[in-house]
């Protein structure tokens, strides 16, 4: 098949992530208890989704959430859990482990805003030494693309992506999506046409 489903999962949550800390590519944080319990909750959902092929990030927390998924879930169809550098979140630089609010008093509320949520005006917007979410979007499609040229064309692949909210805010701001969730285990589901190299968004 010349197209094939993407699940997007953000990974389960942090202390950092419960401190309001940036914890971008260069920290490595773990799942804390509840962390632990979304990825178990978001395993029945997988089961529902019947993936191919697992790939996560290469940051601990994203690798502790695939793993509890591939364990968790009761679908043999599951592949090993492969990891790739390209999908891991965006590096945050100086401002990697400020809190929210430190990162404000230094760069102020609305270019905060505009690297947490960009649009094609600013998502060229970084921080000192960091990368901006027009970096991180080619980047991860180009990994995404790659990921749907190893796979069989004429299989049904459903394919599960373990990684973080500031790839999923790019994802969002590249492909003009809508209604984006960025809870921890939350659910992005792409699906891309080779044919006409396009991306869509599909609401289940």
């Amino acid at each position: 098949m010349r197209k094939k489903d993407f699940y997007i999962f953000r990974h389960g949550q942090t202390d950092l992530n419960v401190r309001g800390v940036w914890q971008g590519a260069k920290i490595d944080a773990l799942l804390n208890a509840k962390g632990k319990e979304q990825a178990k909750e978001l395993a029945k959902k997988v089961d529902l989704l019947q993936l191919t092929n697992l790939y996560t990030s290469p940051l601990l927390r994203a690798v502790q959430t695939a793993n509890i998924l591939a364990t968790e879930s009761c679908s043999w169809k599951i592949y090993p859990i492969t990891i790739m550098q390209d999908l891991r979140e965006c590096n945050f630089g100086m401002c990697e482990g400020w809190t929210m609010e430190k990162a404000e008093e230094r760069y102020g509320q609305d270019f905060v805003n505009d690297i947490l949520f960009p649009t094609q005006e600013t998502w060229g917007f970084r921080f000192w030494q960091g990368e901006s979410k027009e970096e991180v979007f080619k980047r991860v499609k180009g990994e995404l693309i790659r990921i749907f040229c190893s796979l069989t064309w004429e299989c049904d692949d459903r394919i599960g992506i373990v990684t973080h909210a500031g790839v999923i805010s790019a994802l969002q701001c590249g492909f003009g999506l809508k209604d984006v969730n960025y809870d921890n285990c939350s659910i992005l589901h792409l699906s891309y046409e080779a044919e006409s190299q396009e991306w869509c968004q599909i609401f289940d």
